[in-house]
């Protein structure tokens, strides 16, 4: 019968694991860096970060004092240990942040080599819900701003082509203002950029890229 096996973590004075999560507290940092532990709670609490930085690198939690009374404590994770003492100067304070990050670095290494496919997977899916609607957001952003690759231009210059070449030979344009074809094309193009707003054809949103090519199929010169 296979056994559990039990996973050691390594001990570390600076870090520690809460979860699958490598984190500090406010308690060491304050011992660490020499600072009243009050100070740190409220350099915590009035740092000038966004609402929700703040909720996905620190945690409230309670620790006991020396008589045994429940005090609070933050629990804080890389970045919010990084965003906190950026602000301490001196060696020191470079060498004890040096070793901050270097213990992460040690636990987080250990983790990732301890925790199971299956584990990983539950990690990975719960990250992926927790993040799913800011992905989701940036995606629809970076799709709402792509404009036309290399071959959509070509269908639309092609397209542009098309129609003036038409028009033209279809003899169904005022001729007294539209003489030649090239007023045709600096119609047409005119007309391309003001409708869809760009200052070039090459800008056109590809999202706008089928409704570009129903314009220009359609368009027809204006009559004055």
């Amino acid at each position: 019968m296979n056994q559990l096996k039990v996973v050691q973590h390594p001990v570390s004075r600076l870090v520690f694991t809460e979860g699958n999560e490598v984190v500090t507290d406010s308690t060491i940092v304050s011992e660490i860096f020499n600072k009243r532990h009050a100070d740190v709670l409220k350099s915590i609490e009035t740092l000038s970060c966004t609402k929700e930085f703040s909720e996905r690198n620190f945690s409230l939690a309670e620790y006991r004092d020396a008589q045994g009374k429940p005090r609070p404590k933050y629990l804080l994770k890389r970045d919010g240990l990084m965003f906190l003492v950026m602000g301490y100067t001196g060696e020191k304070a470079a060498q004890m942040k040096e070793s901050f990050i270097n213990e992460f670095n040690r636990m987080e290494q250990h983790i990732k080599q301890q925790v199971s496919p299956l584990q990983m997977i539950n990690i990975m899916t719960t990250e992926m819900m927790n993040h799913g609607d800011r992905l989701g957001k940036l995606e629809q952003t970076v799709n709402d701003r792509m404009t036309v690759d290399y071959s959509q231009q070509l269908s639309i210059k092609n397209a542009v082509g098309r129609r003036v070449y038409k028009l033209w030979e279809d003899g169904t344009i005022n001729q007294a203002v539209h003489d030649n074809k090239k007023k045709l094309f600096s119609a047409i193009w005119k007309d391309v950029k003001a409708v869809f707003a760009v200052n070039s054809y090459c800008n056109i949103r590809q999202k706008d890229f089928d409704e570009a090519i129903s314009y220009i199929n359609a368009w027809r010169p204006r009559l004055v």
